[in-house]
């Protein structure tokens, strides 16, 4: 609805004064009031029928107008017939499609609605036991009956199998074939197929068994036991709980066994239409025949477009109306559309080449015959030439690219070249592919090219959503705030809540660490992360970079305060977080302003709203439930949930749709995306795992006929399956369908590319065919001005093309991004040229770098930067040795392997035979360290301490004036038999230095320097050892080849000697200190052992400029 003012009074705005207030009226919007159409004659007669006709089946393509007959003939029955709209039935196959029919009958009714007749299947057997509850006909319902979703269908399964597991209720006992399966999401789906397939036809958990006996399927057997627990559940926790397949087969069975209650629905219903029924399943057409035999009722079908068929759609029981809704007095009436409204000859061609590939069931071939007004005729000249993209002209076209990504580009090419040159609007456009994954795929790469897109929130489930993913992670830490990890903190911060980048973060994390360190701490940023989302007053004190970091804080703090209210549930919990977060007036005002970031803004509000329509739909459900219990049940969901949450209503994107969503409506232009084999058509057997059409068939046919079938057969009619939902995919245009594919590695165009779009090779002057294949195509540019601005840069460059540099000029004048060479990166300035430590801070140096630093300063501050590859299995091996070397300083071999047997799981390793050697290292590496603590215990050493940390000041350099402080952890701290202190540094590596690299490896002159230093004053004097000097350095060598184990020991340091290692420390202080980092290559750099970051070395061939 929208607001009108009307035309002020002169009168009444002189009496209010100089400032009136116009006054408002409510009125439909523009698009809701519709005139009577135009009708065709074949579609005129239908309409003209008069009431008591009985039953009708009206057949029709794709385009040819039932839904507009069903609703002009539903209208005229009550504006001109007297019919009462209260005794009027409208039926659609999913809530949309029932919207769009209740908001097209609803425009042209002349009279007011109480409630809207119009409604889905499962929603009108919904409604019949409703009220069968309220007039008492279903004492055994505890409560009022209830819709049970997909994913909650699913969740009850997946507990039942993991109970299994656990040892509780019966195991099924299912095959050993399907042993490693059973606790699979794909195992699940299979399962929900069969029990779907038994509901319909109305089996009882031992009657499945029973032909699982019969048929010498154990599945079956396995199948029947776990539906029973099934039905348990629902039918005991759930009282009056329906899954989506069982509704309808409850209220047919109500109707059935209750002959007044059916008696008494038959005289209310005057009139029943039913659109698309060759999406409907076998319940569904029972329900039809006990509700509809012999009365009025208007079916419209199209069985060669069915995009149900993954419900159980059975296009084939079209041809089954005849007896089900006839009778001796009434015998269905038949009619055919022949008219085309939306696809002219040319996308006409191309829906009845996919069409006529499909099993043709009886009458179907009413379904497939077309005709064009007289007016569209004289389009024919042109209809068929691409290069045309008038508004007047419709054509097909198929395009073959190098791969997924060409894919991706060829689409949004095609876009913005129909919406800058052809003239059509976003939102007359629509893409259509097969799975959501490539939903998913494509809306991200649209939206990178900033082409504003719309996809469904139920294509996804709602706990994955970019925007509710962040509020249900501060939900789990508001509920367990031990739980704050930094892992989470990230994932928090950067998130659409959280809004901060990669840049953001490090500053963030460089103030809480100078924080830290100015009050005396040494704690690393992570823990400092979680501490200040915790304790938001640590952030007080912190500038801008603390901004986002202070909104989480509170969102997390209102979350724990919410927690601890009494009472509280999800409802509370999730507003008190949401309100905190502060994000609803910005994605309100984005969302205002449109374009890419307002679909996106759009986007999660949609799904935020559909987030509180399921905690609110849970609350009522489960009164008395806490958070967490609504925290697990949708974090369990794998499966997308339908919603009623209000949705935002854009009209300037680009949709993007898979067949089932696409149904039932149109665009001018429709691209079909993803056409490749394997994909669509996908011929993988469905439900043959269990069995599912196998059961149909038995049920259906007999055990011996349905045995007889060849798995051929199958996947012929799983081949026909695709062709239906391709055949609805590209109907839905109306003046150009382009069709995409892509060829390439293990890549190969679908078939059905051929059947919508023949190719016809181009042949020279002698008749000779130049591509007797669909040719690759190269992706022209899209029409973006970034991919303007690399076009002219790269000409410019290249070639010194004068043009291109003049229409650089044009746009850098313009202010487009990227045109003017101030922004390009090769001519920038570096961003500083000052040292990296400030004037008056130290430099800290720590022993691990020193050799590092010297080797090659480059490659040490690409590292400390963050340039460094992720930890690898040796890194992570050697942290757990370290680990238990840390707790267990002075154990038995015993001990060790115990310890080792405890911690080897959080590795995350597979069992293989290569996790098996690395295990049996890691044993020999302890077994060396459990000799290593006996022989350091017979030559006389004692232990002072493991894991010590240090900080010494060396003094200043002469250079700078920079105060040189050196600071670490060593791994061990130990005495000597003199009393002197040695620093043993353990190492897992496979690889160990000469013994001429030991006497100057800077690392443990390093820690001598600590020790000379004072750097473990206090840890001697706790030993008893007050003013102890170095006796060395060790390495102690764990994961090398060799039996034994020894130490490499380093001579004790002498003070103002030419190989003090305090001038290392200096040297490599002054390094690190610098603005400009040299490239170095060490004596022992090889092409074998070379360069660690090759690509950015200068010294090294492969070694590039940033702008190369």
């Amino acid at each position: 609805m929208s607001m009108q003012a009307d035309q002020p009074n002169p009168e009444q705005s002189a009496q209010r004064g100089r400032f009136a207030v116009p006054r408002l009226s409510l009125v439909p919007p523009a698009d809701s009031v519709r005139s009577a159409p135009q009708l065709s004659a074949d579609q005129q007669r239908v309409v003209d029928l008069a009431p008591g006709s009985g039953p009708m089946l009206v057949w029709g393509a794709p385009g040819t107008g039932k839904s507009t007959v069903l609703i002009e003939a539903t209208v005229k029955r009550m504006d001109h017939h007297g019919i009462d709209p209260a005794g009027a039935l409208l039926l659609a196959p999913s809530r949309l499609a029932a919207a769009r029919l209740r908001d097209g009958f609803s425009a042209r009714l002349t009279r007011s609605l109480s409630t809207s007749p119009a409604r889905t299947w499962s929603s009108y057997a919904f409604d019949l036991l409703r009220r069968a509850k309220v007039e008492g006909r279903m004492p055994h319902l505890d409560g009022p009956p209830r819709l049970m979703s997909g994913p909650e269908q699913d969740l009850i399964i997946r507990d039942l199998l993991v109970g299994h597991r656990m040892g509780l209720g019966t195991d099924p006992q299912w095959p050993a074939e399907l042993a490693d399966a059973v606790e699979t999401r794909g195992f699940r789906h299979e399962i929900r197929q069969l029990f779907d397939r038994v509901i319909e036809y109305g089996l009882a958990p031992a009657e499945l068994a029973e032909l699982g006996v019969a048929n010498q399927r154990p599945d079956w057997v396995a199948a029947g036991s776990l539906y029973q627990e099934y039905r348990d559940v629902v039918d005991w926790g759930k009282s009056g709980s329906f899954d989506p397949a069982g509704i309808i087969t409850a209220a047919t069975t109500l109707l059935q066994l209750d002959p007044e209650f059916l008696a008494q629905e038959r005289n209310r219903l005057t009139l029943i239409v039913v659109d698309d029924i060759q999406e409907a399943n076998k319940s569904v057409h029972e329900l039809l025949r006990l509700v509809g035999r012999g009365k009025d009722v208007l079916v419209a079908a199209s069985p060669d477009t069915v995009v149900q068929g993954f419900r159980g759609a059975r296009p084939d029981l079209v041809a089954s109306l005849a007896d089900s809704l006839s009778t001796h007095e009434r015998p269905l009436l038949q009619f055919s559309l022949s008219t085309s409204h939306r696809m002219g000859q040319p996308l006409a061609a191309a829906w009845l080449g996919v069409a006529d590939r499909i099993f043709q069931i009886r009458g179907g071939h009413k379904a497939r015959e077309l005709a064009w007004p007289a007016s569209q005729g004289e389009l024919e000249a042109t209809a068929g030439d691409p290069a045309s993209s008038g508004h007047d002209n419709s054509y097909v076209s198929a395009h073959v690219v190098a791969s997924e990504v060409h894919e991706l580009r060829l689409v949004a090419e095609r876009i913005l070249h129909l919406q800058h040159l052809g003239g059509y609007g976003l939102n007359e456009m629509a893409v259509i592919v097969r799975t959501g994954s490539a939903l998913a795929a494509l809306q991200r790469y649209l939206s990178a090219q900033g082409i504003a897109v719309k996809v469904p929130v139920a294509e996804n489930p709602v706990r994955d959503e970019a925007a509710v993913r962040p509020l249900l992670e501060a939900f789990g830490i508001a509920l367990a705030p031990e739980k704050l990890d930094a892992e989470a903190c990230v994932s928090l911060l950067t998130s659409r809540l959280g809004r901060s980048t990669a840049l953001h973060l490090r500053r963030l994390r460089q103030a809480l660490r100078q924080q830290e360190l100015h009050a005396g701490g040494g704690r690393a940023s992570d823990e400092l992360l979680v501490e200040a989302l915790l304790k938001p007053e640590k952030l007080e004190p912190l500038g801008w970079e603390a901004a986002n970091a202070r909104r989480i804080a509170a969102m997390l703090g209102a979350g724990q305060a919410a927690v601890a209210e009494p009472g509280a549930n999800a409802e509370t919990v999730l507003w008190a977080l949401w309100d905190a977060c502060d994000s609803s007036g910005t994605w309100e005002t984005q969302a205002l302003r449109g374009g890419p970031t307002g679909i996106r803004a759009d986007r999660d509000l949609d799904a935020v709203m559909a987030l509180f329509q399921t905690a609110e739909r849970y609350v009522d459900q489960l009164p008395g439930s806490s958070p967490q219990q609504f925290l697990d049940y949708l974090m369990s969901q794998e499966l997308p949930m339908d919603t009623l949450a209000a949705r935002a209503q854009r009209t300037d994107a680009v949709e993007i749709l898979t067949p089932a969503s696409a149904a039932g409506r149109e665009w001018p232009i429709v691209i079909v995306a993803g056409l490749q084999e394997g994909v669509w058509p996908n011929t993988r057997l469905r439900g043959e795992l269990l069995g599912s059409q196998l059961l149909v068939d038995v049920l259906e046919n007999g055990a011996q006929a349905a045995r007889q079938i060849e798995p051929a057969a199958r996947l012929r009619d799983i081949r026909y399956d695709e062709l239906r939902s391709f055949a609805a995919a590209i109907s839905r245009a109306s003046k150009i369908l382009i069709l995409t594919a892509a060829a390439g590695h293990d890549l190969q165009p679908s078939q059905f590319l051929d059947l919508a779009a023949p190719f016809v090779p181009v042949t020279d002057s002698g008749g000779e065919s130049q591509y007797p294949v669909r040719p690759v195509e190269q992706v022209p540019r899209p029409m973006t001005l970034r991919s303007l601005v690399a076009e002219l840069r790269q000409e410019s460059e290249m070639h010194a093309e004068p043009e291109a540099a003049r229409m650089l000029a044009v746009l850098a004048d313009q202010r487009v991004p990227g045109a003017h060479p101030a922004q390009w990166w090769g001519l920038l300035p570096l961003s500083t040229d000052a040292a990296i430590v400030a004037p008056g801070e130290p430099v800290v140096v720590s022993p691990s770098k020193v050799e590092e630093v010297l080797k090659s300063p480059l490659n040490w501050f690409i590292k400390a930067a963050g340039g460094e590859a992720t930890t690898d299995f040796a890194r992570s091996l050697g942290t757990l040795i370290h680990g238990i070397a840390q707790d267990i300083p002075n154990g038995a071999g015993h001990e060790y392997l115990a310890e080792l047997d405890k911690r080897w799981p959080s590795l995350g390793l597979p069992e293989s035979w290569e996790t098996d050697v690395d295990y049996k290292r890691a044993q020999e590496m302890l077994g060396k360290l459990a000799q290593y603590v006996i022989d350091a215990r017979q030559q006389g050493r004692t232990l002072v301490g493991v894991e010590e940390n240090f900080t010494v000041d060396l003094g200043q350099l002469p250079e700078n004036g920079h105060v040189v402080r050196l600071r670490g952890q060593v791994d061990r701290l130990e005495a000597d038999a003199q009393g002197n202190l040695i620093v043993v540094d353990i190492k897992t590596g496979r690889t160990k230095p000469t013994k001429e690299q030991v006497a100057e490896h800077p690392q443990l002159g390093a820690y001598q320097v600590a020790v000379s230093s004072g750097g473990f004053a206090e840890q001697a004097a706790a030993a008893g050892l007050a003013g102890a000097v170095s006796g060395g350095a060790a390495l102690l060598p764990l994961g090398d080849n060799t039996k034994t184990v020894k130490t490499q020991d380093q001579a004790a340091m002498v003070a103002g000697s030419e190989n003090d290692p305090t001038r290392k420390v200096m040297e490599a202080a002054l390094l690190m200190a610098q603005a400009v980092f040299p490239a170095r290559h060490g004596a022992d750099w090889s092409e074998r052992n070379g360069c660690p970051l090759p690509t950015i070395c200068p010294l090294c061939p492969e070694g590039k400029q940033i702008t190369e």
